[in-house]
């Protein structure tokens, strides 16, 4: 039985959400009792096929979705659900009529409870006499005295038209392949689920695929030069039934679908099952942006809807009180923020109906050997330090300036509380827009704490942290270029490193608290990145508190190819990016990146390695070890006793559809990291490769 809730209340309080139900599991005495000849049969169709989540040891989510083949508006479809303990539904253990109904877009959501743990389960669902076209698989987690390796894999940024899914189908068919112990038991999917824009594939590219008008949608992009990363009439989705439409689109994939119908999945969410780069319940797609309270509304019903997860009581933590819960629908307006409080969230009432209509924060165990942790880096997080004011008064800098983001990011602690009245760049000044403003927050406070108790109360072996984006620093070296004028900038601060100060004091809290196995596993970047994580990148002596394996996008475009776009204006930073090597493009970016800007520059100028390698900067990236920026593809990760390996592939061309076989292999990538006690500092063994591995690697010499 599942613990740390009163069972019967959980069922009232699941049941009661429009679309939810919950179901005990038994061996059934009887044969199936559906009378599926009594019923015509291509009425009813289930278009996104079906899928498990959130496995506990005596319970899992199950989620479809039915709706009519003529396309015909429904009123209530009664459904039935089938769980067995074989593939050919011989030994049925639930059969259940559950009811699809209009109000959530005729999707269902099934809790089945008293399942056994570490099993494998099987199940399937009819409409009258049309079945799903195929049956799902899902397993349980095992229970909590278990101590056994546990494989998952991980991965994120499914962007629809910039590419097909093939790697999800590399994923299946290589886990079919696999020896049963060698199989992965979850995906661990890290946000960027949909895209919420549409033509959201720079102009100079082919969509790999269309998606059409939105059923609402903003006005349709019409190019003016500013906005290169648009195709021609992309509409962004402002309403429920344009987020509906998103998921029902990007869930009929077959290489998507069928790794949901194989593997039982865990979810956070990233920026674009709401708005690019969103903070609360605003957008940021044009300057600043504005309040979108009915969008955050939106998109946080359509993800309940599509997305199979336990939020409402779940069970406790080790003592630490659940905080997900289920979404739960308000009347809100696009309003006007409010003021910040200390933990800098806006609150105003709109604002905080929004955010809170949905909660999906949350932690689970996987036995002994792990304890998972999944957090919400959007709903709580201050707006960006690099307001539209402050982008003027940098305007010529490469990149945001470190020292102009650790300084907005600090707010009044600044300067030990003394923080600066203007801000200066160049020969430009303006007054200090975060000098009275509380220090910048990435989870908010109470996230925050919760955070803190949960890795305290953590009793596993191993603690994954599922964080949708990177906490490695990722900087170019400016200042290393003698003469330019020009300060080191971070590469892109919509992740950690537009929050510095919160990450330095998670770090120091790790350490000071003797946490170790601290394994960061995030995305949002697009390219597989690897490195240990500092307590504070810019101390004199660097000291470690936890290791990041970040995982590139299933499809969407990947970061050498932005970082490439970007640097076409300057030849000298393009050699930065790219080095031309006759027929060939390498990836200098890699090299650049860990190695600092002169390596780079100097490597591209001089065709050697070597020579690069004499100016290389091991404090240009704090922390980063390997980068391969030119990528798509997933992660697998394997916890044991002895330690972790985590194997990062990427996968061929994602422009073409790989079909039934899955993509190509490109590479794999394989790291290793030993247990190690809290307060001490990890290491990284690692990449070996399997395939050829990316520049600037594959030139070293070993």
């Amino acid at each position: 039985m599942m613990t740390g809730f009163d069972r019967r209340e959980f069922l009232r309080l699941f049941a009661a959400t429009a679309g939810c139900f919950a179901v005990s599991a038994a061996p059934l005495p009887f044969a199936s009792v559906l009378n599926r000849a009594a019923a015509d049969t291509g009425l009813y169709h289930f278009p996104q096929g079906l899928a498990s989540g959130d496995p506990q040891p005596h319970a899992v989510m199950l989620w479809t979705r039915v709706e009519r083949v003529d396309g015909a508006p429904s009123d209530a479809i009664d459904l039935y659900v089938q769980v067995a303990e074989d593939e050919a539904f011989t030994k049925l253990i639930v059969e259940r009529a559950v009811r699809a109904l209009p109000e959530t877009d005729h999707t269902v959501r099934v809790l089945v409870n008293e399942l056994r743990p570490d099993t494998h389960y099987y199940y399937r669902f009819f409409a009258g006499s049309d079945q799903a076209p195929f049956s799902g698989r899902t397993r349980t987690a095992p229970p909590r005295d278990a101590k056994r390796p546990v494989r998952f894999a991980f991965l994120c940024c499914q962007n629809y038209e910039q590419g097909y899914y093939g790697a999800y189908r590399r994923l299946v068919n290589d886990d079919i392949a696999a020896k049963p112990e060698d199989r992965i038991e979850f995906v661990l999917h890290l946000g960027d689920f949909i895209y919420e824009h549409t033509g959201d594939v720079p102009e100079e590219e082919k969509p790999a695929r269309l998606i059409g008008p939105l059923p609402n949608g903003s006005t349709p992009w019409v190019p003016d030069g500013k906005r290169t990363n648009w195709q021609s009439g992309g509409q962004a989705a402002v309403t429920l039934a344009d987020y509906r439409f998103l998921y029902k689109l990007y869930l009929t994939d077959p290489d998507l679908q069928a790794a949901r119908a194989r593997f039982p999945f865990i979810h956070t969410w990233d920026d674009h099952e709401f708005t690019n780069d969103c903070w609360q319940s605003h957008d940021t797609y044009y300057g600043d942006g504005s309040p979108a309270q009915k969008r955050k509304l939106a998109a946080n019903q359509a993800w309940f809807e599509f997305v199979p997860a336990l939020l409402s009581d779940a069970p406790d933590f080790g003592g630490v009180k659940p905080q997900a819960h289920d979404f739960t629908p308000v009347k809100v307006a696009d309003a006007p923020m409010g003021e910040p409080d200390a933990n800098f969230l806006f609150q105003g009432t709109d604002n905080l109906k929004a955010i809170g209509s949905l909660g999906i924060y949350r932690a689970f165990s996987w036995g002994k050997m792990l304890d998972l942790v999944i957090t919400d880096l959007r709903s709580y997080r201050s707006p960006p330090v690099m307001s539209e004011e402050v982008k003027a008064l940098v305007k010529g800098a490469p990149l945001p300036p470190v020292r102009i983001v650790k300084t907005l990011d600090a707010g009044r602690s600044a300067a030990q509380g003394n923080p600066p009245a203007k801000l200066s760049y160049k020969d430009r000044e303006i007054d200090n827009p975060r000098r009275a403003a509380p220090p910048g927050t990435h989870m908010g406070g109470p996230q925050k704490s919760w955070f803190k108790s949960v890795m305290q109360s953590s009793k596993a072996r191993w603690r994954i942290w599922a964080n949708s984006v990177p906490a490695l620093a990722m900087r170019i070296d400016f200042a290393s270029l003698p003469f330019a004028g020009l300060e080191d900038g971070y590469v892109g601060i919509d992740a950690w490193q537009g929050y510095p100060g919160e990450l330095k004091e998670l770090m120091s809290f790790l350490k000071e608290a003797g946490i170790g196995n601290v394994i960061s596993c995030s995305g949002d970047y697009h390219a597989h990145i690897v490195g240990r994580l500092p307590v504070d990148p810019d101390a004199e002596a660097l000291t470690y508190s936890a290791v990041e394996f970040v995982t590139t996008g299933i499809s969407s475009g990947s970061m050498y190819r932005g970082a490439e776009r970007g640097a076409r204006k300057s030849a000298l930073f393009h050699r930065a990016v790219e080095i031309d090597d006759g027929d060939k493009k390498l990836e200098n970016f890699n090299n650049t990146l860990v190695n600092g800007l002169r390596a780079g520059i100097l490597t591209n100028y001089t065709n050697s390695m070597k020579i690069g390698a004499m100016f290389r900067n091991e404090r240009a990236s704090p922390g980063l070890s390997f980068l391969d920026s030119n990528a798509h593809g997933f992660g697998i990760a394997t916890l044991t006793e002895e330690g972790a390996t985590v194997e990062l592939v990427n996968v061929c061309d994602v422009s073409k559809d790989a079909g039934p076989e899955g993509a190509a292999v490109l590479r794999r990538s394989r790291f290793a990291v030993k247990p190690w006690k809290g307060g001490d500092d990890p290491v990284i063994e690692g990449p070996t490769f399997e395939g050829e591995p990316p520049f600037p690697y594959s030139h070293v010499t070993v």
